[in-house]
């Protein structure tokens, strides 16, 4: 008789995980303790082990599916048990079958602007909603009930296409696709649907992968923030000459650093100013509320292999300058490597983004949801510029701060960025604020 192995409860409060990598296929041996399989909730992330020795005999799953907890995920068979065949899982524990992806075909492109309001015509030219009793659950885990207040979708109308009538984040996105494309057309002809959607062509040379994991929760998270937060973006140029001579200085006495535990200490310094404050904050707009944060936690943004992670570094208001070179580095080491614990990547109040030598002139970040400001870094270059009435080399960046509009006023995120610069041109003056 086969073994079936269910997918743990990995997590308080976790229904359901996202099945990111097979570790193993059918057919191969495994012994106790060997890892099966990678498997991505909301709170976690977790390489699920072999409970015994065996032969894989069955996998369910395909990579990318979402497997709720309790449901069978592959068979394991005793070594040289030709006979145990496992069984069929139930409807419950099976993945929606993925046809396979044409050698020629037409695939269309969703339209990613924000959700509009569900207007009268809008709501009419949606598909009919779901029919549910008075007392009937409406069966959603708890990050997809997010994403619909989110994305300002009213779940209670979708029909659930995952097992059991539940409804899945892809309804979720479907729906609040098909709002934005009936907004999109005329009034008069509200019933009918908007303009086809741009289509590519998928010809046999091409590739079509998944979009599953790591990139498919950015993915996620990059509409959310663009689809709640009204961004606007103040670029500044900052000249970094004296940052870089006390780097130097610092580098003779044994301490090797980036520039980023000043941008750090800079940032923390003016988010202190009373005036700043909306700046490290986190908004919640279902709730109609704006949480004004008394500790400093900044989000550092780590581009890894696997995609963008945002490891936090906490209360760096009261971290000395050699502790954030040392905490900098664990952190980016552990990204790299994808060995930081869950904790460490979430409770940032403000967010920096830097690509370094790749930085270019400037960016517009994306918010850092629900946080209602992020600062992005760039490339440091020596430019002429002109100093009492003499043209002179000096170290300059371009230095890009995103803020979300509804919070935050243009002439106060200025401020907020002239605050920094002054701080990062005159390194003498943040020394001062730190003692």
């Amino acid at each position: 008789m086969a073994f079936e192995f269910k997918l743990p409860d990995i997590g308080e409060g976790v229904v359901e995980g996202e099945l990111v990598k097979w570790l193993v296929a059918e057919g191969d041996a495994v012994e106790e303790d060997t890892p099966l399989f990678e498997v991505l909730t909301d709170k976690v992330s977790a390489v699920i082990p072999s409970p015994r020795k065996g032969v894989v005999a069955k996998c369910y799953f395909e990579e990318g599916d979402i497997v709720p907890v309790g449901a069978v995920v592959l068979a394991i068979t005793a070594a040289g048990d030709a006979d145990a065949a496992p069984s069929a899982p139930t409807a419950a524990e099976k993945p929606a079958p993925t046809p396979s992806a044409p050698t020629a075909t037409t695939v269309p492109i969703a339209p990613t602007a924000a959700t509009p309001i569900a207007t009268p015509q809008v709501v009419a030219a949606l598909p009919a909603p779901a029919t549910r009793t008075a007392d009937e659950r409406i069966r959603a885990t708890p990050a997809t009930r997010k994403l619909a207040r989110t994305l300002g979708v009213d779940i209670g109308r979708i029909a659930g296409t995952g097992d059991h009538g539940r409804v899945t984040r892809e309804d979720v996105q479907n729906w609040a696709t098909q709002v934005a494309q009936a907004s999109e057309a005329p009034a008069e002809n509200a019933a009918k649907p908007a303009s086809a959607p741009r289509a590519i062509v998928v010809s046999a040379d091409d590739e079509v992968r998944k979009i599953i994991g790591l990139r498919r929760r950015i993915s996620d998270n990059m509409r959310a923030s663009k689809a709640k937060s009204a961004h606007f973006t103040y670029v500044d140029e900052v000249d970094f000459t004296e940052i870089s001579k006390l780097k130097r200085a610092l580098r003779e006495a044994g301490l090797r650093t980036t520039y980023l535990p000043f941008v750090m200490k800079a940032v923390v310094t003016a988010l202190k100013d009373p005036e700043f404050e909306m700046l490290n904050a986190w908004t919640d707009y279902d709730a109609g509320t704006i949480t004004l944060k008394r500790s400093y936690h900044l989000g550092i943004a780590a581009a890894t292999d696997a995609g963008l992670l945002v490891p936090v570094v906490f209360d760096v208001d009261k971290k000395s300058m050699r502790t954030l070179v040392d905490e900098l580095g664990e952190v980016g080491e552990g990204a790299r490597t994808s060995a930081l614990p869950v904790s460490r990547l979430s409770g940032s109040t403000f967010t920096i983004t830097s690509l370094g030598k790749l930085g270019g002139m400037f960016a517009t970040p994306i918010i850092n949801a629900p946080e209602t400001a992020i600062l992005g870094l760039h490339k440091i270059e020596k430019r002429p510029v002109v100093v009492n009435d003499q043209i002179v080399i000096r170290e300059r960046m371009y230095m890009s701060c995103s803020f979300d509009h509804r919070m935050i006023d243009g002439h106060i995120g200025a401020a907020f960025v002239q605050q920094v610069k002054t701080l990062l041109e005159s390194p003498g003056l943040l020394m001062a604020e730190l003692a």
